[in-house]
């Protein structure tokens, strides 16, 4: 469905001046105050993989001022 309404041959192909992304600062973590209980997993069937949490105060986030 990408190519739906174009001419596949008239397209070019960029995929290689799109950079490599760099590795990750870090593994993947829940921030402090949060755990596998706060996440609403989106298939049944496979498991959510376990997860460490930050250790520390809860985190916080400033509220939104009204638009």
């Amino acid at each position: 469905m990408t190519v739906l309404g174009h001419d596949v041959n008239s397209l070019v192909d960029c995929s290689e001046l799109v950079p490599t992304p760099p590795a990750p600062a870090s593994d993947a973590h829940f921030p402090a105050g949060l755990g596998a209980n706060d996440v609403e997993q989106a298939c049944a069937t496979t498991p959510f993989p376990t997860l460490p949490t930050d250790p520390g105060p809860v985190t916080s986030v400033a509220p939104v001022p009204p638009s």
